[in-house]
């Protein structure tokens, strides 16, 4: 019914901005841990996993797969590429600040500092109204800089 108020006109009233308010915390008493943990949660994958194309050819879209795939096979196969792309430099920069950790003991404030800023800056993107992927682009130096301690020889001098 508030839908069906706010369709006539487009505009919103007073009173349904209130109406809707009322029904979000209605929703969020009912259920907390869907508002503040799993909502969040799924944006933070949203923001890290979806393929950054917005100027390709491409949908983007790489769920649901099977309805994907039958739509445009092309399109699909690109799309998950980049999707395991994403997944790839997250995993190799977890693999890197690891690898790092133990073998470095000096470098764990730089190692602290990059996650931190990888971390606020992703948790402060959950809290946005429309957050976009491309907003954690400017994490990426630092994935890439942790990703590349997987390729690094020993920091030991002979």
């Amino acid at each position: 019914m508030i839908l069906d108020q706010y369709n006539e006109d487009l505009t919103l009233t007073p009173e349904e901005d209130a109406a809707f308010g009322q029904l979000a915390r209605e929703r969020t008493a009912r259920r907390p841990l869907r508002t503040y943990v799993w909502l969040p949660a799924a944006r933070v994958l949203t923001l890290w996993f979806t393929p950054r194309i917005e100027l390709l050819p491409f949908s983007g879209t790489v769920f649901p797969l099977a309805q994907s795939w039958e739509d445009d096979p092309i399109d699909q196969s690109v799309t998950a590429g980049l999707f395991l792309l994403n997944v790839g430099y997250v995993a190799l920069a977890l693999w890197g600040a690891a690898r790092l950790w133990r073998r470095a003991t000096g470098t764990w404030g730089a190692i602290a500092l990059l996650a931190t800023f990888i971390v606020l800056r992703t948790a402060f993107l959950t809290t946005l109204e429309t957050p976009e992927p491309r907003y954690v682009l400017v994490c990426y130096p630092a994935l890439l800089a942790l990703a590349a301690q997987v390729f690094a020889g020993s920091a030991s001098a002979d």
